[in-house]
C-alpha cells in the first residue's frame, strides 16, 4: 500500500487505466465467448426456434439479417428488406464430376432456388468445411456474387448478399455453432498490465537488480535521464499493447 502512495500522478493514472481495462475486459470476455451462433460474413447469427423452423438472426454489415431453415430442408435468407431463396439440395449422382483430380467420396448434387438450378456438381465433406466442384471438375467457392464497394469513405455496399453453396449446405446439415473471442487475448492483456504494474511499483529495485553483476555498491546507483525516459516509454507502450491484445482476443 505504501508503494502505491509513492507513485506520481502519471503512474497513478496508468495504474487506474490498467485496472479499468482488466475489469472491463474480464466482464466482456465471458459474455462474448458464451454467445454462440452461426459464423457468417465475420459476424455471428444467433440460433433460435420459431415453431418448427430453425432461425439464425443478427446483423450483417449493420443490417438486420436472418436465415430460416424449414423442416422440409429449405433455406431462406432475408437481408433487410431483400429476400433470397428458398434454397434446397437435390442429390444427383450424375452431377458428380469425374477425373483423377477429384477426391474420393464426392457426392453429386444440385442446388436449387425454387425450381431454378443454381449449381450442379459435387461436394466433399472435409470435416471442418466443404470442397465444392462444378460438374466439369473445376473448384468453386460459392454461388453468390459479393462485391464490396466503398462509398463516402466509410460505407460498404454489397451488390448481392446471396449466400454461397457452402453456407446453404452448412445450414441444411445443422452448422457447428461457434463463438467469438479467445482467452489467450485476455491472458496476454492481463500479463502486459501486471508487468507494467510491477515495473512501476519496483522500478528502482529492478533497475539495481540489473546492475548487481556489473558494479559494486548498487544501492548507491541512481537512474539517468535516459533510464527515466525508458521507464515512461515502457509504462505507456506496454498498456497500449495490452489494449490491443484485449481487443484482438475478442474477434
Amino acid at each position: 500500500m505504501e508503494r502505491l502512495k509513492e507513485l506520481n500522478g502519471y503512474q497513478t493514472f496508468m495504474m487506474v487505466v490498467m485496472a479499468a481495462m482488466v475489469l472491463v475486459f474480464t466482464i466482456l470476455y465471458p459474455v462474448t465467448i458464451s454467445r454462440t451462433g452461426f459464423a457468417y460474413k465475420d459476424t455471428l447469427l444467433v440460433q433460435s426456434q420459431e415453431g418448427d423452423n430453425t432461425v439464425y438472426t443478427g446483423k450483417v454489415y449493420g443490417v438486420a439479417s436472418r436465415f430460416t431453415v424449414t423442416p422440409d430442408k429449405t433455406v431462406e435468407f432475408q437481408y433487410g428488406e431483400e429476400k433470397y431463396g428458398p434454397y434446397s439440395i437435390r442429390v444427383d449422382s450424375s452431377a458428380a464430376p469425374k477425373g483423377s483430380d477429384i477426391p474420393a467420396g464426392i457426392t453429386g448434387m444440385e442446388l436449387l432456388r425454387g425450381d431454378e438450378v443454381l449449381f450442379r456438381g459435387g461436394v466433399v465433406d472435409v470435416g471442418d468445411g466443404y470442397l465444392v466442384f462444378n460438374e466439369d471438375g473445376s473448384m468453386v467457392s460459392g454461388m453468390g456474387v459479393n462485391v464490396g464497394v466503398y462509398t463516402n469513405g466509410d460505407s460498404y455496399v454489397l451488390d448481392s448478399m446471396e449466400p454461397s453453396v457452402t453456407n446453404v449446405l452448412d445450414l441444411l446439415e445443422g452448422p457447428e455453432l461457434t463463438h467469438k473471442g479467445t482467452w489467450v487475448g485476455w491472458a496476454a492483456g492481463v500479463f502486459c498490465c501486471v508487468v507494467t504494474a510491477v515495473s512501476m511499483l519496483f522500478a528502482d529495485e529492478l533497475f539495481r537488480f540489473q546492475l548487481i553483476f556489473s558494479i559494486r555498491n548498487v544501492e548507491d546507483a541512481e537512474p539517468s535521464d535516459w533510464e527515466m525516459m525508458g521507464r515512461y516509454i515502457t509504462w505507456t507502450v506496454v498498456p497500449i499493447l495490452a489494449l490491443v491484445a484485449f481487443i484482438m482476443g475478442l474477434r
